[in-house]
């Protein structure tokens, strides 16, 4: 039998802007770990969105969705909570 672990993690709704797009989604993080602090970690070069959907931030068409990427940080112009986290065991 094989262990697994489980990690809490907080689970925070959110919007992301870059230069084209706008991208809705779910950002994990640890639970005492806030988002400005995921982007401030130089650990990480990428933010893990889940239930990710795209929009052309011109005309707000939706692009694509898919349920997981991985957003360069430095290609983030803004980064916003939508509403209240929740905790997940992940």
């Amino acid at each position: 039998m094989a262990y697994k672990s489980m990690v809490k993690k907080i689970k925070i709704n959110t919007i992301i802007r870059t230069a084209g797009e706008k991208i809705e989604g779910d950002v994990h993080c640890l639970p005492n770990m806030r988002l400005l602090d995921l982007m401030n970690s130089d650990a990480d070069k990428f933010v893990p969105v889940s239930n990710a959907a795209v929009y052309d931030e011109e005309s707000g068409k939706l692009l694509y969705e898919v349920p997981f990427m991985a957003v360069n940080k430095s290609h983030v112009i803004v980064i916003s909570e939508t509403n209240a986290s929740t905790e997940e065991g992940l």
